[in-house]
């Protein structure tokens, strides 16, 4: 199941309370090679281009991310391993293994890991603005702060389940009981196609609907027109 959420009255409204101040620190920082230690967790910077960052992160059972919205980007949030409860201020989402939620700008949301052995999620960016984080409420007193400051930034990488980014051509990366493969070529469907996330070029989908860069679609509804001659995609399968 893949959610899709627009922002409603009461995101618009509580964002008009709230100081929106994007940092230019985070939005130009080069997180590659290095994670982010949150008190729910962690995360570290998987891949970026020009359009999307993609982000891995950690969270610890029963520990959340802070109510915060994003003011603008769009952020899909696909979990890849554990329980995951989605919660914006007018709906609660379960998601399990390749199961996302695409939350618009100005949707105010919080994770949380449900499930013992705790959550490991896939948070695509759209586009790549780290700075770009308004926190409401938050459990760990971070309410009204930007994004962490380099102190809370590590590279002793056998401290975390750390897996970074292969840089050779498209290749697929194995995790758990999934497979993710980043590709610019057209998906080819197999069984076991769960979903695809287009991160470069614009398609549409059988309809002929715009699909957006960063935007988690089932397999079923994925691309079929091309409108240029450079795309890629991240395709998720499920391993059997």
């Amino acid at each position: 199941m893949i959610y899709k959420v627009f922002p409603s009255l009461n995101d618009f409204e509580n964002l008009s309370r709230l100081k929106v101040e994007s940092s230019d620190f985070a939005n130009n920082f080069d997180y590659r090679n290095v994670v982010v230690n949150k008190p729910w967790g962690y995360e570290y910077l998987w891949f970026q281009n020009e359009k999307v960052a993609i982000w891995f992160l950690r969270v610890t059972k029963e520990q959340a991310t802070s109510m915060h919205c994003h003011a603008k980007k769009r952020t899909s949030l696909i979990v890849l391993d554990g329980q995951v409860q989605c919660t914006t201020f007018d709906d609660k989402y379960i998601l399990n293994p390749l199961e996302a939620v695409v939350l618009e700008p100005c949707v105010f949301h919080s994770s949380k890991a449900v499930s013992d052995e705790g959550a490991f999620i896939m948070e695509i960016e759209t586009p790549p603005m780290k700075g770009d984080l308004i926190r409401m409420h938050d459990a760990y007193g971070r309410q009204n702060s930007g994004y962490e400051k380099s102190k809370e930034y590590s590279k002793d990488f056998h401290l975390y389940d750390f897996h970074p980014f292969e840089e050779k051509d498209y290749a697929s990366w194995k995790f758990k009981n999934l497979e993710i493969t980043l590709s610019n070529t057209k998906p080819q469907a197999t069984s076991n196609t769960i979903m695809i996330v287009p991160i470069s070029g614009l398609v549409k989908n059988s309809n002929r609907q715009i699909i957006d860069v960063g935007e988690a679609v089932p397999y079923n509804q994925s691309c079929n027109e091309f409108q240029d001659n450079s795309y890629q995609f991240l395709i998720f399968n499920r391993i059997k």
